[in-house]
């Protein structure tokens, strides 16, 4: 039996890429789904925080600005024993700690600004691509019952899992804005 490309084994080598394809898809799909959020858990470690290293907490102002001060290079950390969120830079005390019941509401944004730096001294395809940033707002209601919000810029390599562990953890649906 002929196929188009003459060949006698060519029509079984389509069926056999067909099926190598979705294999890969369902294995794909599935790491999503299972994968993801163990490799949240993997950051946990033996005091029961979920960690997410190279955060940044970005003290807002009172006029809702972003930037203030400069900001605070460290840890977000879920203490699960506590059922608090955590800023931790080094070992000194954290530089928030909000608990989980009194979380109102979580944001993810994720912004995308053209490379004109690069563009300018490299080449200037780097316009194509642009630099993603990661940031998540939580607000919630501090001891006096008054609303607060705290912004933390994220890791591009761990945002999707602290995002998950923040939805997990504090039981609250994270909304999700994405810029385009």
């Amino acid at each position: 039996m002929k196929t188009l490309c003459g060949h006698k084994g060519c029509g079984n080598a389509n069926f056999s890429t067909r099926r190598i394809g979705r294999a890969v898809v369902v294995a794909l799909v599935m790491w999503q789904l299972v994968g993801m959020p163990a490799f949240a858990k993997e950051a946990e470690d033996s005091t029961g925080l979920l960690k997410f290293n190279h955060a940044e907490y970005m003290k807002a102002t009172s006029g809702g600005q972003k930037k203030a001060e400069p900001a605070v290079k460290g840890d977000l950390c879920f203490n699960t024993a506590q059922k608090k969120v955590e800023f931790r830079s080094g070992d000194a005390a954290p530089a928030f700690s909000v608990s989980y019941d009194s979380i109102k509401s979580l944001l993810y944004e994720q912004s995308a600004k053209p490379r004109y730096t690069e563009a300018v001294l490299i080449s200037p395809i780097f316009l194509l691509s642009h630099a993603k940033k990661h940031y998540l707002t939580i607000q919630y209601t501090d001891s006096s019952g008054a609303g607060q919000f705290l912004i933390i810029h994220l890791d591009k390599k761990n945002a999707r899992a602290a995002i998950a562990a923040a939805e997990s953890q504090t039981g609250k649906a994270v909304e999700r804005v994405e810029e385009k």
